[in-house]
């Protein structure tokens, strides 16, 4: 079995079982985000164990350093049109990390990637060849910049994953995931 049908596969297997657990006991209505607004499925973040390729990317230190921020687990960001990341955040010795590291979205949605203007000049690049093989996206915000409020857009029509990083900084540990469910 190819590595991206194993990883749908588990997907598949992991939302059924969320979905057989919904209504399952409790006083809870088995929806929301902790809000009360419904999104999200009922869960505001996800295990990093259900994705290995995301857990070993910001966990393993043969490819950079392992990201200091990553605490197992991937924030859910399902149903929003639009999820913003931070490109020079506070972590690995300074502000050499993404914010949220790891984030699920829904397939059309666009990631925007917003520079905070600390940590010096930072880039975002998916690329399988200086990774560890298992990015399913490739892109590349081009070379590293300093200026707050710069974007890069990256718009996920597909199922898959998207392991990318900062090339000034991968030694650091600044990587990050993007999970299209």
């Amino acid at each position: 079995m190819r590595d991206s049908d194993r990883r749908r596969f588990l997907r598949l297997v992991g939302t059924a079982s969320v979905v057989g657990l919904a209504g399952c006991g409790g006083g809870g209505n088995g929806g929301g985000n902790g809000n009360g607004d419904g999104e999200n499925g009922g869960q505001e973040s996800l295990s990093g164990e259900d994705y290995p390729a995301v857990d070993q990317w910001l966990t393993e230190e043969d490819v950079g350093a392992a990201d200091d921020t990553y605490d197992g687990t991937i924030v859910n960001r399902q149903d929003q049109d639009t999820v913003e990341v931070g490109v020079g955040t506070e972590g690995n010795g300074g502000f050499f990390a993404f914010g949220p590291s790891a984030v699920a979205v829904s397939t059309g949605t666009t990631v925007r990637w917003v520079w905070t203007g600390e940590g010096g000049a930072h880039n975002v690049v998916a690329d399988p060849d200086s990774q560890i093989g298992e990015t399913d996206f490739e892109f590349d915000s081009g070379d590293p910049v300093t200026e707050e409020g710069t974007e890069f857009t990256q718009t996920f029509d597909e199922t898959g994953t998207a392991l990318y990083h900062c090339v000034p900084h991968l030694s650091l540990g600044m990587k990050g995931a993007v999970v299209v469910l």
